[in-house]
């Protein structure tokens, strides 16, 4: 914890804005100004993580996220690690995204065989109209199986984007 934080929880001389006032009213059941300042100097001084953002300063117990702009209480959140629902999330999220994936590779494979066999046609064919037919169906199945693969990228993507990892 940075000095001049441990001198105000100390002294207890946070300024409380009207947001944080209410924030700690909702999320602790704290009303009076001077509890609400002393329960947040114990909160600061009890802090695990402490991070800058600009001018900011954000102090994380196992709880709470106390966000301090200099002495001026900024607001107080609850923190990611008492959050049990992210958890949850991203275990839903990587099933769900397992689950498309298979599919989507089941899909795939498929595609590989069409094409493969398109083109072994292709290349016995001998007749110019059947060539042709057979380049028709050649190109739709590379058509597909390319739409497939973007499938795949998009969902894989999606997935990195929320910080989950599917293989």
């Amino acid at each position: 914890m940075n000095t001049i934080a441990n001198a105000l929880a100390q002294t207890g001389q946070f300024i409380l804005t009207d947001h944080a006032r209410e924030r700690i009213r909702q999320r602790v059941g704290i009303v009076a100004d001077s509890a609400a300042i002393a329960w947040v100097a114990e909160q600061v001084r009890r802090a695990t993580e402490t991070k800058r953002d600009g001018s900011k300063t954000h102090y994380t117990t196992d709880l709470f996220e106390i966000i301090l702009d200099g002495a001026k209480v900024v607001t107080v959140k609850p923190s990611e690690h008492s959050n049990g629902y992210i958890a949850k999330f991203n275990e839903v999220l990587t099933k769900e995204a397992a689950k498309l994936l298979a599919t989507y590779r089941r899909e795939l494979h498929k595609a590989e065989i069409a094409v493969a066999e398109a083109q072994l046609n292709f290349l016995k064919a001998r007749n110019p109209k059947v060539k042709a037919t057979i380049q028709r169906r050649l190109t739709d199945a590379a058509d597909y199986k390319a739409s497939i693969e973007d499938e795949i990228k998009a969902v894989e993507l999606a997935v990195k984007r929320f910080g989950v990892t599917v293989q």
